[in-house]
């Protein structure tokens, strides 16, 4: 199936491995780029309760432009677990797992 990247407005298919790239490099910049973390916590046990999930991640609410949005890791693409999210060279924010 066809589809068009957010920036370049290229055509192509999700299942061409250098256009998927290309489609997620420019989902990403044009989601993310720019935007700035405004607040940083711990999913609640409510959240994750609600997601189904066992351990409950960090989130960063992200403000780009009058809009804001909630980002956190997940171990997957399906979104069956929280994750950890790592930065730098060894540094780690990991899931906390409250019963």
């Amino acid at each position: 199936m066809e589809t068009t990247t957010a920036i370049t407005k290229t055509k192509g298919d999700l299942s061409n491995r250098e256009f998927c790239r290309r489609y997620w490099n420019e989902k990403g910049t044009s989601e993310l780029l720019g935007a700035r973390i405004v607040k940083v916590e711990y999913m609640t046990k409510q959240e994750s309760d609600e997601m189904m999930w066992d351990e409950q991640p960090v989130c960063l609410l992200l403000k780009k432009g009058n809009r804001e949005f909630w980002m956190f890791p997940s171990q997957d693409d399906e979104g069956n677990n929280a994750g950890a999210l790592f930065y730098g060279k060894d540094g780690v924010m990991p899931t906390l797992r409250e019963m």
